[in-house]
């Protein structure tokens, strides 16, 4: 059994009365135009009386001559403009009526539709395809009655040829044109609209490409922030999309596994139409909802991405007009707003580096080129947080890597991060996908932010919460891999006390194994395959031993990643840039912290070999030389042999060996 779909509609929507008031102001300045010239004439006349001079009278007393005619066309113009606007207001008034009590209609009809493709009763399947009958052709008629509304206002409006300038002498203006150009006047016809109505304008939007919709979104840019802005209804018409997907989203149902497959359900339970037009009319909602699949997310946010992109231009060109006075005791004040005026500007790099994301190759042939990347969770809380994604989850996935950063990430560490992942993730169009994930506010001080768990705690059930609903778009065959670096590292691992499943974790000099985690049964995997990449000179080695219940088991013993986790260290190595550098040798305090995402480095090529699951480096340990009277050295192999491994590369092992 079917049932036909419910056909579609324009969204039929202006500020008629502000189009009335300015048809007003034709028919005014139609007029104004008659009596101006009037009283240039009468001017102009008296001034023959007393202007006298044998070179010049003749030419300034029939000055006005060439005005005379199209004064009188200008007059004509307005007024014929001015009835094709009283006639499109006329026109397209009831027009909106018919919309709107269409948009009344077609929630309940759909879920009538829903209900009747399931039920046995006949009688009640034949009036639900009546009722549906009758709704498309209402909207067939409108369709068609709102397009010929345009056309005939437009036909009008460029049917106008008299009232330009052609004809009058030509001087040097501030504009292309040498004419004007009454046809042009309908492509302004959208500022005319009044304000901004989300439910309206995501009708312009359906069916546009990638490309289209991100032009639309560029001219667009405050009907983008009214979309992102956007919430679900209060109390959203019975059986409609809006209620299925708010039932499912009750009691933070996103952020439990149960509540994250609910809501899968609920979204996949919508037809076509419907999850379309939630798409485009909650971006905001439906971009960060964990249960939606990800390359629906990446897709809806670029409309997120664009809104919150002007709504936080507009809030930092509200803030930089009031900035607080420079007299004694407003210091205070000062700083304050300093530190707000840094923030914003803040999220709008990040913003600005995510939108630009959208218009770039994921993966292009240049290494030096930026990659693009998709959205799938954005918010300008505090410094703004961010999730990213390169490529789109396939039959053809075999690979899924996740990066979480560490200290002093904002969102506009975006493009940074991504560059980083991009080193390390096997630059697989085909087979692997690579998440950036910094959904969760991350320290920004090293020793303050550092010295409790409130990040960890804050952010490891939403870390937690993001991995149950990636789980959803990848066959569980997929090699997964997580890898926390520094104070991400930590996170990573409280993340997984809070329910992470990785197939493998590789903390990168972290700050910790995670706050109250003690050894791999404190995790939801216990069997993830663990590695560990940290140089000889990096200082988190301190922070790891004093961090203790803070990054890990407890006050008093703090972290060790081998000893309580297991974990397989690998060799940080070389640089690889041109020199024969180990990482962290003559990096000041910082001992290569930095640096182990750098393109081509050994410790980039070990990521990869783990991500890939090829081959990867173990770590030379460093060798004990025993003095006289009980004295001693270590011996690091990578220093005392430098030339033979930096000319023949590190010696590795199949992944497959260390996995078994």
């Amino acid at each position: 059994m079917t049932l036909p779909t419910l056909g579609t509609y324009p969204a039929v929507e202006s500020a008629w009365d502000t189009l009335s008031d300015a048809a007003a102001d034709l028919k005014a300045e139609s007029k104004n135009v008659q009596e101006s010239m009037a009283d240039a004439q009468s001017s102009w006349q008296g001034l023959r009386t007393w202007y006298r001079h044998d070179d010049t009278e003749e030419a300034v007393w029939t000055g006005l001559a060439p005005l005379e005619p199209h004064a009188e066309d200008w007059a004509a113009a307005l007024a014929s403009a001015k009835e094709a606007v009283d006639d499109f207001v006329a026109t397209g008034r009831p027009l909106q009526t018919e919309r709107e009590a269409l948009d009344q209609e077609e929630p309940g009809l759909s879920s009538r539709r829903s209900a009747a493709l399931s039920s046995d009763d006949e009688a009640e399947v034949e009036e639900v395809r009546a009722a549906i009958l009758a709704f498309n052709e209402r909207a067939t008629s409108l369709t068609t009655d709102w397009a010929n509304a345009q056309e005939t206002f437009e036909a009008a409006i460029g049917a106008i040829s008299i009232g330009t300038t052609e004809g009058l002498p030509i001087v040097s203006v501030s504009r292309d044109a040498e004419t004007l150009d009454w046809a042009a006047m309908t492509s302004e016809l959208d500022s005319m609209f009044g304000e901004l109505d989300p439910r309206s304008i995501w009708r312009d939007l359906r069916g546009l490409t990638e490309e289209e919709l991100r032009d639309w979104l560029e001219a667009n840019p405050e009907a983008a922030r009214a979309l992102a802005e956007n919430e679900l209804p209060g109390n959203p018409i019975p059986g409609s999309a809006e209620e299925t997907m708010i039932e499912a989203m009750a009691d933070d149902a996103q952020l439990s596994e149960d509540g994250i497959a609910g809501i899968r359900v609920a979204w996949l339970g919508l037809e076509d139409h419907e999850r379309e037009r939630l798409m485009l009319l909650f971006p905001g909602v439906i971009g960060n909802l964990n249960g939606i699949p990800l390359t629906t997310r990446g897709r809806t946010n670029q409309v997120t991405v664009a809104g919150l992109r002007e709504q936080t231009r507009e809030r930092l060109d509200a803030h930089n007009g009031d900035r607080p006075s420079n007299g004694p005791g407003a210091a205070s004040d000062r700083l304050e707003w300093e530190a707000e005026q840094a923030r914003l500007g803040t999220v709008l790099d990040g913003l600005d580096q995510a939108w630009a994301a959208y218009a770039l190759d994921p993966h292009p042939t240049d290494p030096d080129a930026a990659a693009g990347y998709t959205t799938l969770f954005v918010s300008t809380d505090g410094a703004g947080q961010i999730a990213t994604m390169r490529g789109e989850p396939s039959t053809r996935t075999t690979s899924l890597a996740v990066l979480v950063p560490g200290t002093g990430t904002t969102m506009a560490s975006v493009e940074g991060h991504n560059t980083s992942l991009r080193n390390i993730d096997g630059n697989d169009p085909v087979g692997t996908v690579s998440i950036y994930w910094q959904g969760a506010d991350l320290p920004q001080s090293l020793i303050r932010d550092n010295a409790t768990a409130h990040y960890n705690e804050a952010g490891a059930p939403l870390l937690a919460a993001f991995d149950m609903s990636t789980d959803l778009d990848f066959p569980a065959d997929v090699r997964s891999t997580y890898v926390g670096h520094s104070a991400g590292g930590s996170m990573l691992g409280t993340a997984e006390r809070e329910g992470l499943d990785s197939t493998n974790i590789v903390y990168v000099a972290p700050a910790g194994q995670g706050n109250n985690v003690g050894s791999p049964q404190d995790t939801a995997n216990p069997d993830a395959h663990r590695y560990w990449i940290q140089t000889n000179q990096d200082p988190i080695s301190l922070a790891q031993g004093l961090g203790g219940g803070a990054h890990g088991r407890s006050w008093w013993e703090g972290s060790d990643i081998d000893g309580h986790m297991g974990a397989i260290r690998l060799e940080s190595g070389f640089l690889r840039d041109g020199t024969d550098t180990i990482m962290g040798e003559g990096d000041g305090l910082t001992g290569g912290h930095s640096s182990y995402f750098d393109r081509g480095s050994d410790s980039a090529l070990n990521l990869s070999g783990v991500i890939q699951g090829t081959e990867v480096s173990l770590y030379l340990e460093p060798v004990y030389h025993h003095g006289y009277g009980g004295s001693g050295y270590f011996e690091y192999p990578l220093a005392t042999d430098r030339d033979r491994y930096y000319a023949d590369g590190l010696p590795t092992t199949p992944v497959s060996d260390l996995e078994d």
